[in-house]
């Protein structure tokens, strides 16, 4: 009987290791043959430049505004073919669709390839220049999906959250996290108590699924690896003999088996960049504490990725976070608290609810004005800024933008760009552009695109705040 079950068990390890090899042939062949016929990828790019932003937070969406400018770039458009083949496939697909540069930018959200072309050309944009003001370029951006089973096992040890059982737990959730934005369902879902966790990892990378931390981290690195070499297709040639995973789940497709430790990855930025390798962690499953995010920092610590900023959109996710030091005796992570409008801000301080220090960041769509067939339609709304000024004065907070970059054309880009220019000592954060220094890829079409994306509807449903103007303004 042993025998027997023995010869089961045999062949049945024969058979998987087949079907290992022919999976792990099947991503390296697809990559290779994609080097042939990658110019044929039916793209005319749309590069408009703009004022160079000169305090970029970090790269919001981890530079998916530049999508066009990648694969505008013969190399880089090789490197995203061969270490994500997926996503170049999906990418050739909804450019045959006829999709615009608007919808491209969402399906590279998150995406490690995306994050290390911005990194790497923002690195040949700022050489040279005056010196950076501090907070550029802090962090990449990561939203994080984790485990909630995980979670709550972590929890339920007894102890210290640095106790060695409790850490091999947390380890294991930075291990399985997924990197990723996730839909409106999801969000949606998530918000009412159903961890969406499984089914982030089951969404393609261009519908805003991702891929773990290691594999992220992996694939960033490679790419930047490819970046700098002297020959680019034997580079590829060479690579192409690391074997890939065997998953088929749509977050660990066509990753690499043995990713590049996290630690190598980071060193090697470091030598490139002459600064550390630092990420602004927006936790997105709710079912997450300030607690288990400060044992995340110290647990990406020790994979040497230092943490620039903790944010969301609920300061009880993130206080207290920053009163930990980090790797090589750093400070804590910044806490950011997150507003959809600029109302939204003035109305938490207002309410006293921002504690002195505090940084922020919001839509800085809602500082334009729009104005339909205007010769320049976005116009900063110049009394606001005075009085934001006033209030960053008064509350002793840091003030910094965004925008939803797929939504967010030329103009308003430029102008928003300018305006936190002018007003540097108001926007002590800068502009969070997640697109490069000097361009934007959203032509104007004569329809208001300031940047406000989905967001816009919480203001027509009551969800967001205009800014509120003193009685007898005419904006009042």
């Amino acid at each position: 009987m042993w025998n027997t079950l023995e010869h089961v068990v045999g062949r049945t390890r024969l058979r998987l290791r087949r079907q290992q090899r022919k999976i792990e042939a099947g991503a390296r062949q697809l990559g290779l043959q994609l080097l042939d016929v990658i110019d044929d990828l039916p793209f005319v790019p749309t590069l408009v430049p703009i004022r160079p932003v000169h305090n970029q937070y970090y790269g919001h969406g981890a530079f998916m505004g530049a999508a066009p400018a990648l694969l505008a770039d013969d190399t880089w458009r090789r490197i995203l073919a061969f270490l994500m083949p997926d996503v170049y496939l999906q990418v050739d697909a909804a450019l045959k669709g006829g999709a615009s540069n608007a919808a491209l930018i969402p399906m590279f959200e998150n995406n490690p390839v995306m994050c290390a072309f911005g990194c790497w050309q923002g690195l040949r944009r700022r050489k040279g220049q005056a010196p950076r003001p501090l907070g550029d370029l802090s962090g990449m951006e990561w939203d994080v999906f984790v485990d909630s089973a995980q979670v709550e096992a972590w929890e339920s040890v007894p102890g210290e959250p640095d106790a060695p059982a409790r850490e091999a737990l947390v380890d294991r959730i930075v291990d399985r996290m997924v990197i990723a934005h996730a839909s409106t369902a999801d969000t949606v879902q998530e918000s009412v108590g159903v961890c969406q966790y499984p089914d982030v990892r089951r969404t393609p990378k261009t519908a805003m699924g991702g891929v773990p931390a290691p594999a992220w981290m992996d694939l960033y690195t490679r790419a930047l690896r490819l970046a700098q070499a002297a020959d680019l297709r034997k580079a590829i040639d060479a690579m192409a003999a690391d074997a890939r995973t065997e998953s088929a789940e749509e977050c660990e497709r066509n990753t690499f088996r043995t990713p590049i430790p996290m630690a190598v990855g980071a060193a090697e930025y470091r030598e490139i960049a002459g600064q550390r390798f630092s990420v602004v962690l927006e936790m997105k499953t709710l079912r997450s504490t300030a607690l288990l995010l400060a044992a995340m920092v110290r647990a990406l610590n020790r994979r040497g990725v230092h943490v620039a900023a903790v944010c969301s959109f609920q300061i009880a996710e993130v206080r207290g976070v920053s009163q930990q030091s980090q790797m090589d005796g750093l400070p804590g992570p910044r806490e950011i608290l997150f507003f959809h409008y600029a109302g939204d801000l003035q109305h938490a301080c207002d309410q006293g609810d921002l504690a002195p220090g505090q940084g922020v960041l919001f839509n800085g769509a809602t500082l334009l004005r729009y104005a339909e067939g205007a010769a320049r339609p976005y116009e900063i709304e110049d009394d606001v800024i005075v009085e934001l000024g006033e209030y960053r004065d008064r509350f002793g907070i840091d003030i910094g933008i965004y925008v939803q970059e797929g939504d967010c054309d030329a103009l308003a880009a430029g102008a928003l760009s300018e305006m936190v220019a002018a007003n540097a000592q108001t926007f002590t954060l800068g502009f969070a552009w997640g697109g490069l220094l000097d361009e934007a890829h959203v032509q104007p079409d004569g329809t208001d695109r300031r940047g406000l994306g989905s967001q816009a509807m919480l203001g027509v449903i009551g969800r967001a705040r205009d800014w509120r103007r003193p009685a007898g303004h005419p904006g009042a």
